[in-house]
């Protein structure tokens, strides 16, 4: 006689007895074995999904794609998905990254991550409305979070709304005084516009902040020259040429060596 999984049930003195008993063990054993199945299929899902974050931060993006695409055979999630679009992003793969995160915003209409996403896929293509918008949506869900509002500000910049740009480098730098890009680009937009006193105050917090960037050095010239302060400008040029500054070497001779 065929018996219940996992258990050969003895037929002794009580057989119904037993036999119901068996049958209940089997069904309660059958379902621990699928549970612990599940969350064992979880956790390696959930540790391939860290490995991956750990090798896109090293740049590693074969890995990290192989670690996704296993994970994803484990267990389905927002998360790896999205994670897998912006790899698929930093690779130029854009079109199936936007696919990707499209398809997590069909059925996931609040998904910050996943707006945040696309509207950087859509600033990298050039599309800085449809940019704009998703960021617009980031904020929408999560006003406190610094990089959002940063973001919208680059996509106003790229469209020429200086204004609306340094409005919203400002309030990144409201959100997170330590947030040296957006220091130096409401800097850089502002010696733009015109505002060359603002525009140093602000390149010289980012500065502060991160002194390790060589294009900072760059707008600090070009701001103090526009401010009379040769001597400062071409001392600062010299600098990005130290750190391998691009266009360092051309804006030294036009405006260092004049005679």
């Amino acid at each position: 006689m065929t018996r219940p999984l996992f258990l050969s049930c003895r037929v002794g003195f009580s057989r119904v007895a037993n036999e119901a008993s068996c049958i209940r063990s089997a069904i309660v054993l059958s379902l621990w074995f699928l549970l612990l199945s599940s969350a064992t299929s979880a956790q390696s899902a959930h540790e391939l999904y860290v490995s991956a974050l750990a090798k896109d931060s090293a740049k590693d993006y074969t890995g990290a794609l192989a670690d996704l695409e296993k994970a994803m055979t484990l267990g389905e999630s927002d998360s790896i998905h999205i994670l897998h679009a912006k790899v698929e992003t930093e690779t130029n793969h854009y079109k199936e990254a936007y696919s990707e995160v499209n398809d997590v915003l069909r059925h996931n209409h609040t998904n910050f991550d996943a707006f945040m996403l696309r509207g950087i896929l859509r600033a990298r293509q050039q599309n800085y409305e449809g940019a704009i918008h998703d960021f617009d949506k980031c904020i929408k869900l999560n006003p406190q979070h610094a990089k959002a509002w940063y973001n919208r500000g680059l996509a106003h910049a790229y469209m020429d709304e200086i204004k609306q740009a340094i409005s919203d480098f400002t309030k990144a730098t409201e959100l997170d005084d330590k947030y040296s890009i957006a220091w130096f680009q409401r800097g850089y937009w502002k010696e733009v516009s015109g505002d060359l006193d603002g525009s140093l105050v602000d390149l010289n917090k980012a500065k502060e902040l991160n002194p390790e960037d060589k294009n900072l050095y760059v707008s600090l010239a070009v701001t103090n020259y526009r401010l009379n302060k040769k001597t400062e400008a071409c001392t600062y040029l010299n600098e990005a040429k130290t750190r391998g500054a691009e266009k360092a070497d051309e804006l030294i001779m036009l405006m260092c060596n004049e005679k």
